[in-house]
């Protein structure tokens, strides 16, 4: 889990990397409601359900990995910047 953290925070300030400031606080947004989605439904009150939260994260990274090529390709889409997949 803590690898999967590391590598989601490389990959996010990568993209961060390539957006317009408005881009910026529109991917800020979707991390944010992504993160309390991922602990809703990867946690309870007192537990974690590390293998919900590493499938959440990998799927979150693979997200972001897709942004960042179709950035430095065509153009960030504004659109998809705000999915929380």
């Amino acid at each position: 889990m803590v690898q999967l953290d590391q590598e989601i925070n490389v990959q996010y300030k990568k993209v961060m990397g390539l957006l317009t400031q408005s881009q910026k606080q529109t991917l800020k947004q979707s991390q944010i409601e992504w993160l309390k989605n991922r602990d809703s439904q990867c946690s309870d009150d007192a537990m974690i359900n590390v293998a919900c939260s590493n499938k959440t994260m990998q799927s979150r990274i693979d997200f972001l990995k897709s942004v960042e090529r179709e950035c430095k390709s065509t153009g960030c889409n504004s659109k998809k910047l705000a999915q929380q997949q």
